[in-house]
């Protein structure tokens, strides 16, 4: 075992599973890679989780956050950025380029257009519409059903129409 598993382990075991919320804030990102790196799930969910509270997204950071929440697979700073271009698309549109943003990225910020139309109707289509859940909604509905919460968007809608399905997981 590395120095720097044992390190991440045991630091995470001695607190109790819990990281001081002003370390979470001051070294989010950090915590995130750890986390992400050594497949300690709870604990880069709640470092994502203090991360998007505390980063402001704007037209510069904008791009490099959704680039980084797509390489480590965080759903919940995806869904904020996405929020945050959607919100503000015209100016985003003139300002940021696009160009190494990855296609499949493209349909969450589908989603994120359709549910700032749908909250502007007045229209949420309930608790069955998979595809323009939130990302903390679809997340808890995965813990009730006992499936893993740390996937994509997709996957955890794919996850939760085929829970049915015995030993099905979100991978």
């Amino acid at each position: 075992m590395s120095v720097q598993i044992s390190f991440v382990t045991y630091y995470f075991m001695s607190t109790g599973g819990r990281v001081p919320k002003e370390d979470l804030k001051a070294h989010a990102k950090s915590i995130i890679d750890a986390a992400d790196k050594y497949s300690i799930v709870n604990l880069k969910l709640e470092a994502e989780a203090v991360y998007v509270k505390e980063t402001v997204i704007t037209m510069d950071n904008a791009i490099d956050n959704l680039l980084y929440a797509d390489a480590k697979n965080l759903a919940l700073l995806k869904e904020a950025v996405m929020d945050f271009l959607a919100e503000n698309s015209e100016e985003a549109s003139e300002k940021i380029s696009f160009s190494d943003v990855p296609g499949h990225v493209m349909k969450d910020l589908m989603v994120a257009f359709s549910r700032k139309e749908k909250t502007k109707q007045g229209n949420q289509d309930g608790n069955n519409n998979f595809t323009i859940m939130r990302v903390s909604e679809l997340r808890k509905k995965l813990d009730e059903k006992g499936l893993n919460v740390d996937c994509s968007r997709e996957t955890m809608i794919e996850a939760l129409k085929s829970s049915d399905i015995p030993g099905y997981l979100c991978m």
